[in-house]
């Protein structure tokens, strides 16, 4: 893991020019170097900055302000990061020069304890369940006495905090010289439910580094990265790199420094999970909700997102380009000066009162005034009497496989050219046969990359966007969560070979199910080792799931050697090291309804269906178990005749 480290910083600092330079350090480092007048200021008057800062720990004068953490698939704010600030119009109300004077004094551990316990205290009561509280650390703190997971879990115990609400953000203040032992005390915290991420992610060397030693669960893209991405396209490489090392590693990708529209709306595309900065709200007491302009344009979201993902359909409109356009009237002459001053353009629209009317292709155009009269005949005539007047025309929210499959049904001599895009019959922009072609073409290879390499089936990022995309439409769906039973003792017995056949065995029957029984935008995707899920429609669940079990049962003893199969078990040993027998493999399935707008997000879906899955297991043999309307669950073992009811009361 630290030579992809190693290499997206490589990347970073080889097409940005940000990085080392001459061996004089970070860009944190020059920063701070470019800062030292204010610290040399403070030199100048180290007596009164003593006494201030002494007076400011002893009566606990920190403000703390929250900026929210929001969802870029929903708008939901998950969490707010906590930030301290000195007294107003103080020298320490820079958080800067507060925390390098603490630094300086050896006071760091006393502010960092006042600064924490302010933040948890500001957000009591104020933090939902499903929310987060990011607390800036500087990695020194694992050497106070004082910062345990015990002292921290009864802080949390009288403000009804979660240790799994609390994320610890390991800041750029002071790299890590050990990481090990910063690791060591980290696994205390996180073993008590507390979670990590790490902060300036893409600033520097270190933080690439910390990301790389320590797995966090999330990180933070620093500001540098994410200003002007929308018009920087390695930026966006860079983005996308971070992306997939988050994907294979299990962390979640925060966007530091959103600061315009354009800037949020890339990002969205591009699928970044989650983000936060001033476009989207700015640091308050108390946490203050997403801004007016931010909030309207990420209402829209979960229907844009819901139309681009059936299917990964990316509607034409997201890939056209604004080209000047003409009116039928403009001479020829006007058209050969256009196209001779822009080389790289292949066509024009013509517009008469901002809709099409006609299309003018630069092959096209060009070879018509080769002919013997063609240049005197029409230079000084309007661009009307060789304009294409039946262009292919779509709007802007049909997706691309559409618009692909008309623009190659078009006749021989108009297959390559131009599509002109539309919104209510007003003109957007226009679409090349090539960028088509090319963005078509990167939708594939994203769709593969993102495949779980064992089943080919979509993998965890393609299933969290598939259940963003249905939460956020507001219509009824269900989610099957499949589980294989006994599968580790199989695994154990029989090696990874042939467990990785039971695993493909069970991808093919859940699609063959699927596809028979379900709907058409049903979707199959690969959690990750023996854990499937089925995204269908509720009136489509049971069937399914009576289907794959009769396939499963009927299939799975072909796996065991005929002597286990008529023992009915194979040879195991237990955790504890006890051995034991293991029966033959069965599949456990839980059924989420999620008709009624219960869920808000993917992670909470997914701890309903933890709880559900559990019960599914307690459960002999095949099994597939389903919430009841009004309490309880169903359990059925997918034959007639056979319905029980059970599970935790009140569900």
């Amino acid at each position: 893991m630290p030579n992809l480290a190693q290499k997206i910083s490589e990347l970073y600092v080889n097409l940005t020019g940000i990085g080392p330079k001459n061996g004089k350090g970070s860009p944190h480092t020059r920063v701070r170097e470019a800062a030292r007048p204010a610290g040399e200021q403070a030199d100048g008057n180290d007596a009164e900055y003593r006494n201030e800062f002494t007076k400011l720990l002893r009566e606990k004068n920190i403000n703390i302000v929250y900026q929210p953490v929001i969802s870029l698939q929903t708008g939901a704010v998950t969490g707010y990061e906590a930030l301290s600030r000195g007294p107003r119009d103080s020298f320490f109300y820079s958080p800067l020069n507060l925390f390098q004077h603490a630094e300086k004094t050896g006071d760091l551990y006393a502010l960092e304890r006042i600064a924490r316990e302010k933040a948890l205290a500001g957000i009591s009561g104020l933090l939902k369940k499903e929310e987060k509280i990011f607390l800036n650390m500087n990695p020194q703190i694992i050497n106070d006495p004082l910062f345990s997971p015990g002292g921290i879990k009864d802080l949390l115990a009288e403000l009804q905090v979660a240790p799994e609400q609390v994320v610890f953000e390991v800041t750029e203040r002071t790299s890590i010289a050990d990481f090990s032992s910063f690791r060591k005390a980290m696994g205390q915290f996180q073993r008590h439910g507390f979670l990590l991420a790490v902060d300036d992610v893409g600033a520097g060397y270190s933080s690439l580094q910390a990301v790389a030693e320590l797995q966090p669960g999330f990180i933070k893209i620093d500001l540098s990265l994410i200003k002007d991405i929308d018009k920087i396209p390695v930026k966006r490489v860079l983005m996308e790199t971070f992306l997939t090392f988050a994907e294979k590693t299990g962390s979640k990708i925060i966007a530091e420094g959103i600061e315009t529209a354009a800037e949020l709306s890339c990002l969205v595309e591009m699928g970044v999970p989650l983000g936060q900065g001033y476009f989207i709200a700015r640091p308050a007491f108390p946490p203050p909700d997403t801004n007016n302009e931010a909030h309207h344009y990420l209402a829209e979201v979960p229907g844009q997102l819901n139309r681009i993902r059936a299917g990964r359909m990316i509607p034409i409109g997201s890939v056209c380009e604004k080209v000047a356009t003409l009116t039928p009237g403009a001479l020829t002459r006007e058209v050969m000066n256009f196209f001779a001053r822009h080389s790289k353009v292949e066509g024009i629209a013509i517009l008469e009162n901002n809709s099409p009317v006609g299309l003018v292709m630069r092959d096209k155009f060009f070879y018509q005034l080769a002919g013997q009269y063609g240049f005197a005949i029409y230079t000084e005539r309007p661009v009307s009497l060789l304009m294409d007047t039946r262009p292919l025309c779509v709007e802007d929210d049909t997706p691309l496989e559409a618009v692909s499959q008309m623009a190659m049904c078009r006749p021989h001599n108009k297959l390559y050219d131009s599509i002109i895009v539309t919104r209510g019959k007003t003109y957007e922009g226009l679409v090349s046969v090539r960028g088509l072609l090319d963005k078509i073409t990167s939708m594939q290879v994203e769709t593969a990359r993102l495949a779980n390499p064992l089943t080919g089936l979509p993998g965890n990022r393609r299933i969290e966007e598939e259940l963003l995309g249905r939460l956020g439409s507001k219509k009824p769906f269900s989610v099957i969560y499949a589980d294989l039973d006994c599968f580790k003792y199989f695994n154990d017995h029989y090696g990874f070979e042939r467990g990785d056949l039971v695993i493909q065995m069970t991808a093919r029957l859940l699609c063959q199910a699927t596809e028979k029984y379900g709907a058409p935008a049903d979707m199959v995707g690969h959690i990750g080792g023996d854990d499937f899920i089925i995204i269908s429609m509720p009136e489509k669940a049971d069937v399914i799931c009576r289907n794959i079990i009769k396939a499963f049962d009927e299939a799975i003893t072909e796996f065991y050697d005929p002597a286990d199969r008529e023992k009915g078990s194979v040879p195991a040993c237990t955790r504890e090291g006890k051995t034991s027998c293991s029966p033959i493999m069965t599949i456990s399935m839980a059924v989420l309804d999620c008709s009624s707008n219960r869920y808000n997000s993917p992670d909470e879906l997914a701890r309903s269906a933890a709880e559900l899955k559990n019960y599914a297991k307690s459960q002999c043999g095949s099994v597939y178990v389903k919430e009841r309307r009004h309490g309880g669950i169903y359990s059925h073992n997918g034959r007639s005749g056979n319905l029980q009811s059970g599970g935790p009361a009140g569900r």
